[in-house]
């Protein structure tokens, strides 16, 4: 109940929903926790629920998604709030899920020591607020893992002690389950501290051949309980690897395997409070703050005359295992399932803290006031106000040197994440009073309880400045614009499942109104469940993402594609038949060039490779294999370029955030052309060298509603008539930028007649079609023997024509350059046979069975084992004769 009050005040000051009209629409909280749980509470409420969806990114399996951000039974406060006040169910979940964090280490403490006490919930509380948790509460699904990790550890004190190996395998099996990501970092804590325990209480130093033997049985139990442990969870676990394995997470970078460091001294700052806030959450130090109380009992813990020497080197061992983890890149990456996060660092500094607070409670144990001389408390002293100056000093120094030494994009991030220095004196003032209270020879209840408000203080107060630089969102005008914008999805048909299957673009929703930071629509398919284009996660794959990019897409990195550079070719390849803008009137936009969710072309669009950086050379591949006519795409002709030196005027018409890769000096240039096909009017930069957030036409601000400065992308410029000289203007530092440039207009008229004619041997569906099992006819042609189905071709589908099983191909490749060299399959073809073809495409999530059948068997050999182990032999040995 402590960390749940401290919290509610937190979020009460803070007057978020549902103590006041703010929410947490922020971060990777309101652009994937919030759309993501949304889709599988609407999903599952309306019947519609499947493991395969539409609403990421152009299709992909669900398993992965859910197994990374779902998987918590605390999710299922989610169906008592209706859709606009999920944000509301999220709070709730973020507080119990703290509050059941520091329950989790109270039963660990108190069973693990067999000691009680009102004390015990000092240590109890600072592992539920500690540093982590302070930075990485909204990504929530992280916190199950800090929850079981007590049980986890108390899992393995019986386990050694006792040869109990149930509570760790169930725990574990949990805690994978929950989320694997954090699963596999508590199944290499567990080594290590399973390890610890079996020499934890040697009086002497003790050879490793004498300790294997003397604990055998425990080792066997546990390498068979980690074994069971990770064979009962194979039922999510294959299928995501699965899964993770067609994102681009898999790619190897070789610098994150490099011995190197990642931090100096600095990281004794975080030591104290107040040292980390959500502005510098990309990447800062190791997030260690856990109270200046326990800080200072671990001090103890190395000097208390009470503790074994030998005792305190094996913890010091331990301890320096998992800061070691944190430290060397190489070690950091394979904490981190080999590979560095791409922001919110360290996300395995909760097992240093952990091992902290437990060590600080055997310090506590030890009665420190009674049993340590003055000299020895002075010293202890001395060593924290030394260690949190060279931290604070260290602050002020080292970040500076490593940003000259090497001004990398984290440099600078790291840089600007400090603490400031006169946290200094709060610290040293903080450590002095509790050096106080400790070493009082007496234990009195209101000494012990003026620690328990002070480091309650500290805990609630570093979590409320860990939130400072976060746009928190308008609970008011999130619940105004998600009815607003599902009313105008219901007019399209979009937020339901129907046989004519179809997608939306919603190019901008009003739901940005509740966001006050930038909100880039990545998830609005998943937010009101409709088939969309665009994602944003961690596990979106990376062969769909590479084919939509290659197509003109805008996609900064492996975890997001958006629906930024459309054109009329990609709305038929995607089979997008409305186009929404809420801020346009009219607000909906029929497409009249769709052709269907899928429809019969010519063989020879299975060949074609498309090429990165290249996008609008690639959808006239596109429309050559189409059998499209020759003027259906008509490039531009450029009558004059001219460029001239950026004014102070110029640069302050392009926003401060950003991120362009200008370092000298920079130019505006004009490019004045002539429109030669009425339609839209597109350019494409191959070399990238434009400032997008700088392009104007004819004067005109024309910047897309998702910054792209740095990136590639197909640049819409409208609606244009033939024989129409426009005047583009943009920023770049690169004198030769406009020579690679290209702009081309879609013939309108010639491509609306061209697919019609597709639609005519379009892919038409039964009506029991859904999202995983879709059926319909189509008519093969002699010159059209290959259906275009408008889905990825990812493992997991199978196709039949006319009841026969056939072999599925690849309509198109596409090609990356970035991150890596590689090139992936396109959309799923079928072969057609000439006549109407009924085609059945199915889906079932590959390696879903086998894990399942695995997972049943390890669990119905664990409740063996357990009933041998647990029950049956302690039963036969209560009932033994004892002997003469």
């Amino acid at each position: 109940m402590i960390p749940f009050a401290i919290m509610v005040l937190v979020f009460w000051h803070l007057k978020i929903t549902p103590f006041g009209h703010r929410n947490l629409l922020f971060s990777d909280m309101g652009a994937q926790y919030v759309p993501i749980l949304e889709y599988l509470r609407t999903t599952i409420l309306s019947g519609h629920f499947h493991l395969f969806s539409l609403s990421l990114g152009t299709g992909s399996g669900l398993i992965p998604l859910l197994t990374y951000y779902v998987i918590s039974p605390f999710n299922l406060l989610i169906f008592l709030f209706p859709a606009a006040k999920i944000t509301t169910a999220l709070t709730w979940i973020i507080i119990l899920k703290i509050s059941t964090i520091g329950f989790s280490m109270a039963v660990f403490l108190r069973h693990a020591f067999l000691k009680t006490g009102w004390s015990l919930l000092l240590f109890s509380t600072a592992f539920s607020l500690c540093g982590f948790v302070t930075m990485y509460f909204y990504d929530m699904m992280w916190l199950d893992a800090l929850i079981w990790l007590p049980i986890v550890a108390l899992g393995l004190h019986r386990l050694v002690h006792h040869h109990h190996f149930g509570l760790y395998t169930v725990s574990l099996t949990i805690t994978i389950l929950s989320n694997y990501y954090m699963g596999y970092m508590t199944c290499l804590f567990s080594i290590l501290y399973f390890v610890y325990l079996i020499i934890e209480h040697q009086s002497t130093p003790t050879p490793f051949k004498t300790v294997w033997q003397m604990h055998w049985p425990a080792i066997r139990q546990f390498v068979i309980g980690s074994l069971l442990a990770g064979g009962m969870t194979m039922v999510v676990l294959i299928p995501t690897a699965l899964g993770m394995l067609l994102t681009g997470k898999n790619n190897v970078i070789t610098e994150n395997y490099n011995l190197s460091p990642l931090f100096g001294p600095e990281v004794l700052a975080q030591f104290g409070p107040a040292g980390s806030t959500y502005s510098g959450h990309l990447y800062h130090t190791p997030s260690v703050f856990m109270g200046t109380l326990m800080f200072l009992l671990l001090i103890v813990y190395f000097v208390s005359p009470r503790i074994l020497a030998v005792e305190k080197k094996r913890t010091m061992w331990l301890l320096l295992a998992m800061g070691l983890g944190l430290l060397v890149t190489v070690l950091n990456t394979a904490w981190h399932m080999f590979q560095q996060p791409a922001g919110f660092p360290f996300r395995n500094v909760y097992f240093f803290t952990f091992l902290a607070i437990v060590t600080a409670y055997r310090a506590w144990q030890t009665h420190p006031a009674q049993t340590m001389n003055d000299p020895q408390k002075i010293l202890a002293l001395v060593w924290g106000a030394g260690l949190l100056t060279i931290g604070f000093v260290a602050v002020k120094i080292l970040p500076k040197l490593y940003y000259k030494m090497e001004p990398t994009y984290n440099n600078s991030l790291y840089l600007h994440s400090q603490p400031a220095f006169h946290l200094l004196s709060l610290a040293l003032g903080l450590l002095l009073l509790n050096t106080m209270l400790l070493f009082i020879s007496e234990w009195r209840p209101a000494r012990i309880g003026l620690m328990a408000l002070i480091i309650f203080a500290e805990l609630g107060g570093s979590f409320l400045v860990g939130t400072r630089g976060i746009e928190f969102g308008s609970q008011t005008a999130f619940t105004k614009a998600y009815k607003a914008d599902t009313g105008l999805l219901k007019q399209v048909g979009a937020a339901k499942p129907k046989p004519n299957l179809h997608r939306v673009e919603f190019l901008h929703s009003t739901i940005s109104e509740a966001y006050k930071g930038a909100y880039n629509h990545y998830n609005d398919p998943l937010l009101f469940n409709y088939a969309g284009v665009s994602s944003y996660s961690s596990t979106l794959e990376e062969q769909a993402r590479v084919f939509q990019h290659d197509l003109g897409y805008f996609s900064p990195n492996v975890r997001r594609i958006s629906l930024q550079g459309y054109t009329h070719v990609t709305d038929t390849l995607l089979g997008v038949k409305y186009r929404l803008n809420s801020y346009k009137t009219p607000p909906i936009t029929p497409l009249t060039t769709y052709a269907g969710f899928g429809f019969a072309v010519p063989e020879r669009l299975a060949h074609v490779q498309l090429y990165d950086q290249d996008a609008l050379t690639n959808q006239q591949k596109v429309l050559d294999a189409l059998g499209a006519p020759a003027n259906t795409l008509a490039a531009a002709s450029i009558l004059k370029t001219t460029q001239r030196p950026v004014t102070k005027a110029d640069a302050t018409s392009i926003p401060d955030r950003t991120a362009t890769k200008q370092s000298g000096k920079q130019y505006l240039q004009t490019i004045t052309l002539r429109v030669n096909a009425t339609g839209l009017l597109h350019g494409f930069s191959p070399a990238d060298n434009i400032v997008y957030s700088s392009l104007k036409v004819n004067g005109k601000k024309a910047k897309p509603l998702t910054n792209a400065d740095g990136y590639r992308y197909i640049m819409n410029f409208g609606q244009r008539t033939k024989g129409t000289v426009l005047k583009i203007s943009y920023v770049t530092d690169d004198p030769k930028a406009h020579r690679p440039n290209q702009f081309a207009s879609l013939n309108q008229a010639v491509y609306r007649k061209f697919t019609q004619k597709l639609a005519q041997q379009r892919f038409k569906l039964g009506p029991t079609s859904g999202v995983s099992w879709i059926s319909g006819t189509v008519t093969g042609t002699a010159k059209r023997q290959l259906l275009y189905v408008s889905i990825p071709m990812t493992p997991g589908w199978t196709a039949k024509v006319n009841g026969k099983p056939v072999r599925i191909q690849s309509a198109m490749h596409a090609k990356s350059l970035v991150p890596v060299v590689k090139n992936y399959p396109g959309m799923i073809g079928i072969p057609l046979q000439r006549g109407e073809n009924k085609v059945t495409l199915t889906y079932q999530t590959p390696g879903l069975k086998l894990g399942a059948l695995i997972s049943l068997a390890c669990l119905a050999l664990f409740f063996v084992l357990w009933f041998m182990s647990e029950w049956l032999r302690p039963l036969e040995a209560r009932h033994a004769k004892p002997k003469a």
